[in-house]
C-alpha cells in the first residue's frame, strides 16, 4: 500500500525527535510543527482542471524557499541550479520507465535512488544543501511529469502517496551516507591521532 513507508518513517522521526531530542536545539519545535503538517496535508489534494497534486508537497516548497532566504545570493544561485538539475533528471527518469522499462534492472524506487544520490554527491559536499536540493528536485520533478502526463491525457497524480514513499527512501539513503561519512572521519581522526601519539613516543624514546 502506497504511503506506509512515509507514514511509518515519519512518526518514527516524530517521536525520536520529539521525545529524545533537548528541548533547547534550535529547530526542535519547528520540525515537529511542520513534519506533522506535511503528515496531515498529504492527505489532501489540489486539483486544478485536469491537474491534481497533494497539497503537502506545495507546503514543503514554501517552507524551504523560506529557510534560504538568508542565505547569499551566490549560494541561492547556486541552490536553484542543483534544484534545476534534479528536477530534470527525476522527469527524464520517470519519463524514461515510462516509455521504455525494458532497461529497468530492479525496481524503479530503488534504481530512481541511487541514481539521484549519486548524482547530488557529485554536486554538492554539504549534507544538508543535498536535502534541500532532493526535496526541492523530487517536488518539482513530478509536477512536470504530471504536467507531461496531463498534456497528453493521461491521468497521474502529482505528490501522491507513492512519491512519499520515494523521498523517504532517496532521503533516508542520504542521511544513512551522511552517517558513513561521520563514521568514517571519525576512524580517520582516531588513526591520525593514534599515530602522532606513537610518533610522539618514538620521538621522547630517542
Amino acid at each position: 500500500m502506497d504511503g506506509i513507508l512515509f507514514y511509518w518513517m515519519s512518526w518514527i522521526v516524530w517521536v525520536i525527535v520529539m521525545y529524545f531530542i533537548p528541548k533547547t536545539v534550535p529547530f526542535r519545535f519547528d520540525f515537529l510543527f511542520h513534519l506533522l503538517a506535511v503528515m496531515v496535508l498529504t492527505g489532501y489534494k489540489l486539483e486544478v482542471s485536469l491537474f491534481t497534486m497533494h497539497l503537502s508537497g506545495p507546503y514543503l516548497f514554501f517552507i524551504l524557499c523560506v529557510y534560504i532566504r538568508k542565505q547569499s545570493i551566490i549560494k541561492v544561485m547556486e541552490l536553484i541550479c542543483g534544484s534545476l538539475i534534479i528536477t530534470l533528471a527525476y522527469a527524464s527518469f520517470q519519463l524514461f520507465s515510462l516509455l521504455d522499462p525494458i532497461w529497468l534492472i530492479m525496481k524503479p524506487s530503488y534504481l530512481l535512488c541511487i541514481f539521484l544520490n549519486y548524482l547530488i554527491l557529485l554536486l554538492f559536499k554539504n549534507w544538508k544543501h543535498r536535502l534541500f536540493v532532493l526535496l526541492i528536485g523530487l517536488i518539482m520533478g513530478d509536477i512536470i511529469y504530471s504536467g507531461l502526463l496531463v498534456y497528453h491525457s493521461l491521468s497521474y497524480v502529482a505528490l501522491a502517496y507513492a512519491w512519499h514513499d520515494n523521498a523517504v527512501l532517496i532521503l533516508g539513503t542520504n542521511i544513512l551516507w551522511r552517517m558513513l561519512e561521520l563514521v568514517g572521519q571519525y576512524i580517520y581522526s582516531s588513526s591520525q591521532s593514534r599515530l602522532l601519539s606513537k610518533q610522539r613516543k618514538e620521538n621522547f624514546n630517542q
